[in-house]
């Protein structure tokens, strides 16, 4: 990383401003302030919950549990997020997993789940941050909302 950031006028400096550029264009579409009309696209990081690969039958019961749950969310239409947001205090889209029960819970879909479904919801949730596992509920709400027919950001 160092020679691909090396300064072509001093070999010992780095070209700080070729480095802070490179990130920019992930995060942003460059040169936005000469052109502030242009359509940019949000970035949206690849959650590891979204990347977790399980055995063929075990994602096909988790596919039945999440429409189960889908159909009450959209005949009650809840707000999944904000009752996870109360728990997420540094907003990276994780909570404990008493917490994400306890919302499940709080929402009454809990009582839809045998043990064995609960077990197979946390495991595909499940993601480790720092050295301890985590939900992602961000992916969670996302599927839920998802298979409930509402649009992102629209209750």
């Amino acid at each position: 990383m160092y020679l691909h950031y090396r300064s072509r006028v001093d070999v010992n400096a780095i070209d700080y401003k070729k480095f802070c550029e490179e990130i920019e264009s992930i995060f942003t579409t460059d040169f936005l302030e000469k052109n502030p009309l242009v359509d940019s696209e949000q970035y949206v990081p690849i959650k590891d919950a979204a990347n977790i690969r399980m055995d063929p039958d075990k994602e096909d019961r988790i596919k039945v549990l999440m429409e189960k749950m889908a159909k009450r969310v959209h005949v009650r239409r809840f707000q999944l997020f904000p009752l996870f947001e109360d728990f997420d205090r540094v907003r990276n889209g994780h909570v404990t997993q008493s917490q994400f029960l306890r919302v499940l819970n709080d929402l009454g879909l809990l009582t839809l789940l045998s043990g064995f479904e609960k077990d197979n919801l946390l495991e595909k949730f499940r993601v480790r941050i720092g050295g301890r596992d985590d939900m992602d509920y961000l992916t969670f709400c996302h599927e839920l909302n998802t298979l409930a027919g509402f649009e992102a950001g629209i209750p």
